[in-house]
């Protein structure tokens, strides 16, 4: 069995904790803030704040076109419910609509409005953005064996996380 230096397990466990905790910022999360500052609406700035990462998720998966909530909750990998409760947000802020076709009564099917492409096209801005700054980041300090090592190492902890997620 390796040897387990404990300290550096629990640096890792205290970095964790701190990723999920900082979505409770009073201010909103730092994905909340991101999109508000280079919104130019006045309007969608301050309804941003009301929105969850799940709600920015779903905004920026309708770019593909009209989806069913079963068909959005498959595509970003979170429940129908999740879906249903973001999406509620959405309506009501008009970054969406829901209809139903004629020839099938029982789906709702969600498409983005004018205002909702407008916060998904910058949401997915600061996706791009995030991206580049961590490849230019991490590929600065680290090999890609190191790379590789911390890739299947997240992958490895995201599988255990789901085991303990009911």
């Amino acid at each position: 069995m390796k040897e387990v230096n404990k300290e550096t397990l629990n640096n890792i466990h205290q970095t964790i904790e701190l990723l999920r905790v900082q979505h409770d910022n009073i201010h909103g999360s730092q994905e909340q803030q991101w999109i508000q500052e280079h919104l130019t609406d006045e309007k969608l700035k301050q309804e941003v704040l009301n929105l969850s990462i799940v709600a920015f998720h779903i905004l920026s998966a309708l770019e593909l076109g009209e989806q069913t909530g079963i068909e959005i909750a498959e595509k970003i990998n979170v429940t129908r419910g999740g879906v249903t409760r973001a999406a509620k947000k959405l309506l009501q802020y008009g970054l969406i609509i829901a209809v139903k076709h004629p020839d099938d009564k029982k789906k709702l099917y969600y498409s983005l409005t004018s205002n909702g492409k407008k916060v998904a096209k910058v949401h997915d801005q600061m996706h791009e953005t995030i991206k580049a700054e961590l490849v230019d980041k991490l590929t600065a300090k680290y090999s890609m064996d190191e790379l590789n090592i911390v890739a299947n190492f997240l992958n490895d902890l995201y599988q255990l996380e789901q085991k303990f997620s009911v």
